[in-house]
């Protein structure tokens, strides 16, 4: 297996973390709810979040229960929740603002925000579903089926062969990501200097196939859209795509996270892929 050397040197500089600063796996008691509300722990808390979207929440909760820190969250908007807010509207309904598609929620829990709950002892009662309807395509009102085989034996039919071919080149292309996203907790994918290796050092094997990746393939989707590592020449499979990418990121396929992309292709579509929503919505 080959490595280059920027990514060698990276995971040098990731193990030198390690050595310098270790992290403490050891569970920790959770911190009582007057300590981190204490004037005290406001007044000099050990970290402050700016923001209190999806991330930082979530950044918020598992400092607090996973690692017993106090939190200052600041928030300049009315309601907490970033772009994930609940509307009220005419006649007594509600409008949901924020994330629409929200996979990996329940069974095996694999969603990086159903982890932050869980950990923090969340309960959420989550509505599963197969399938989800799609207009203003330019096409007939058409379902995106979950689950394996089912979008390509009743979506891509409608469109052309190429684009069949393409998208199933596009999964093997994707799959080295897809197995290592899989695997890893969301919680150990930091950026920080290695300081949470001890957590990917517990999944040896698809830490190796993160490293035998080249290194196009731990940046932007744009690498398999445009190449090197793949081309998407289908007008409607990137069309398809960049839908997909703007539900995560809010920007179009070529400029979001590989991971994001491959982790999203890979658990739509296999065996048992469903779509999950939280009951009454985001609010």
């Amino acid at each position: 297996m080959l490595i280059s050397r920027r990514k060698l040197l990276s995971i040098l500089l990731s193990l030198l973390g390690l050595l310098l600063a270790p992290t403490r796996l050891s569970s920790l008691s959770l911190p009582s709810p007057s300590s981190l509300s204490s004037p005290a722990s406001l007044s000099s808390p050990d970290v402050i979040v700016i923001g209190s979207g999806i991330g930082g929440l979530s950044a918020s909760l598992h400092l607090t229960h996973t690692h017993s820190k106090s939190v200052l969250l600041l928030e300049s908007h009315y309601i907490a929740g970033g772009c994930a807010h609940t509307f009220p509207a005419a006649k007594g309904y509600e409008f949901e603002s924020g994330p629409t598609v929200m996979l990996g929620c329940t069974g095996d829990v694999l969603n990086p925000l159903a982890q932050v709950l869980n950990d923090a002892g969340v309960e959420v009662d989550w509505i599963s579903y197969g399938s989800w309807g799609v207009i203003g395509d330019g096409s007939e009102p058409w379902n995106v089926e979950l689950g394996e085989g089912k979008f390509q034996s009743t979506a891509l039919p409608l469109r052309d062969p190429a684009c069949s071919r393409e998208f199933e080149g596009l999964r093997e292309a994707t799959e080295p990501l897809t197995a290592a996203s899989a695997k890893i907790p969301a919680k150990a994918m930091r950026s920080d200097g290695g300081k949470l290796w001890p957590l990917l050092l517990k999944h040896p094997r698809a830490l190796l196939s993160l490293l035998g990746l080249p290194d196009q393939g731990m940046g932007l989707f744009k690498d398999y859209m445009d190449g090197p590592l793949y081309t998407v020449k289908s007008p409607w499979l990137r069309s398809w795509l960049d839908a997909l990418a703007f539900s995560l990121s809010g920007l179009p396929a070529s400029r979001t996270p590989a991971g994001a992309m491959a982790y999203v292709l890979w658990d739509m579509h296999r065996r048992g892929g469903r779509l999950d929503y939280p009951r009454g919505g985001m609010k």
